[in-house]
């Protein structure tokens, strides 16, 4: 089983090698990584964007919550009719 296994691995290296052989042959392996490495920068860029943006919506919002004001609440004997919004 363990030569099988090895035998497996060894017989896609071999693939992977030939594959690799072949575009840079070609010429293809250097627009390949052009494009790859474009791919990775643009998506960084979009990623940094978003999460800039969440943390300037969160820190705003921070603001807002420490701003706003609590109800002061006196004691006394208040009647269901005084709650705002009640008929």
């Amino acid at each position: 089983m363990i030569k099988g296994l090895i035998a497996a691995i060894v017989a896609a290296l071999l693939v992977a090698l030939g594959i690799f052989a072949a575009l840079h042959l070609i010429g293809l392996l250097p627009i390949i990584t052009r494009i790859l490495l474009l791919g990775f920068i643009l998506g960084a860029i979009v990623i940094f964007i978003i999460i800039f943006l969440f943390f300037l919506v969160i820190f705003i919002l921070l603001f807002y919550y420490l701003a706003e004001k609590n109800p002061e609440i006196k004691p006394g004997k208040y009647k269901l009719k005084q709650a705002k919004g009640k008929k």
